[in-house]
């Protein structure tokens, strides 16, 4: 490949050879160092390429050897050049997309990240353009290390971050802590705490790390229940509170509990389909301008589906320009109904997900006595789902004075 283009910029000729003795020819040309390649041979003739400097030292070879040569195709830089010689805005033109390209070469027109998943795109780049991070900029006003150091400072989830720049592209790569999913906390865990029921059910076991226990398994407990204190009695010999000690109560306490649940929805809904009418219109964006080239067509109804293309000269060198395709397809609304099947499959998605929502909370499903129902105008799901799931929250302890000593003891 890049043998080809020296020869391109030198320009080299093809020539046809014929005489009385070819071979003697070529055997000279060897011997002198003269490069002669793609050499095809059609019947009495050889056909050759032959660079432009070579070519003018081949009159000697050719009155010794008896041989003509005939020019088939001139082809390179200089051939080029002398054909638009008169053209004198050609090599300006030539010059200025130079430079127009080396000047874009110096700013950053596209800023790709790779590895997000619970944070979408929009919303890093709508932070980084808070930050003055945009497409448009100088690559000299790009640090990338102050850019992975804003992102980790934002984005807590994001443990990992690299940010490099190839040709026109910023390239952010992440790594989200998927394991690590935070949870809101359930009150002041550094000051005294009791453990109240969050949920009314049934207590079906309770183990106690710190605090004294107030219930234990089979009592029926309503939501707000005091189930674990954090505030502990001390007694003397004589049975009496001689004052407390608080803690941050802690510990497991499951119950079984139920939820009450209830869908309905009704079996006829609109319905958008697209009736195979389209019309298509061309855009193109330089920078944050856009050009649009199209009319909008006289559908009442229509939606616009956009591909765009970016023009790039590599694969990490993009230019300023995107031109984009809209195709409008003309919509046509009208109402329809569930068939029995179809309301039952919907309901029973509907359920699912609410279970796998529950699910995903700790809850554990025990029982499911949900009917689905499915009448003339509407599709019912209710009933009861029972579970077993952890029902303690916290609450602050509520702080005594410290109760009176009998007088013997004062003394």
């Amino acid at each position: 490949m890049l043998i080809s283009f020296f020869r391109y910029l030198q320009g080299y000729v093809r020539v046809r050879l014929t005489g009385y003795s070819p071979e003697r020819f070529l055997n000279l040309c060897k011997a002198h160092g003269i490069e002669i390649w793609d050499l095809q041979i059609h019947g009495l003739n050889y056909d050759m390429n032959v660079s432009i400097r070579d070519f003018r030292r081949l009159k000697p070879f050719r009155k010794k050897s008896r041989a003509r040569l005939h020019i088939l195709e001139r082809h390179g830089l200089p051939f080029f050049l002398h054909r638009y010689r008169n053209r004198k805005m050609f090599p300006v033109g030539i010059l200025l997309c130079i430079a127009f390209l080396y000047i874009m070469s110096l700013y950053i027109w596209n800023i790709h990240i790779e590895g997000n998943y619970s944070r979408t795109t929009d919303v890093i780049l709508d932070y980084l353009e808070s930050e003055h991070i945009v497409h448009g900029m100088r690559k000299s006003q790009v640090d990338c290390k102050q850019i992975q150091s804003m992102i980790r400072i934002e984005f807590p989830d994001i443990i990992w971050v690299s940010a490099e720049i190839r040709g026109t592209r910023l390239l952010i790569h992440v790594r989200e802590n998927t394991d690590d999913i935070p949870q809101e906390p359930q009150g002041d865990e550094e000051g005294p705490r009791d453990i109240i029921a969050g949920r009314e059910g049934l207590i079906t076991s309770v183990l106690v790390r710190s605090g004294v226990a107030q219930v234990q398994a089979g009592d029926e407990v309503e939501r707000g229940t005091p189930l674990v204190s954090g505030r502990i009695e001390i007694q003397n010999d004589a049975g009496e509170v001689t004052g407390y000690q608080y803690t941050a109560a802690d510990a497991d306490i499951y119950a079984r509990t139920s939820y009450i649940y209830y869908d309905e929805f009704v079996l006829s809904h609109e319905t958008r389909e697209p009736t195979g009418k389209k019309r298509f219109g061309v855009y193109a964006k330089l920078g944050n301008k856009t050009l649009s080239l199209d009319l909008k067509p006289g559908y009442e109804d229509f939606r616009v589906l956009h591909t765009e293309y970016p023009v790039k000269i590599t694969e990490n060198f993009y230019l300023p320009l995107v031109f984009g395709l809209r195709r409008y397809e003309e919509c046509e609304t009208y109402t329809e109904s569930y068939s029995k099947e179809e309301a039952r499959a919907i309901a029973e998605a509907n359920l699912n997900e609410f279970l796998e929502n529950l699910i995903q909370k700790g809850v554990q499903i025990t029982e499911n006595n949900v009917k689905i129902e499915v009448g003339r105008n509407t599709c019912t799901a209710y009933g009861t789902i029972t579970a077993v799931e952890e029902i303690g929250s916290f609450a602050p302890t509520e702080v005594f004075e410290e109760p009176a000593l009998p007088e013997e003891e004062a003394e």
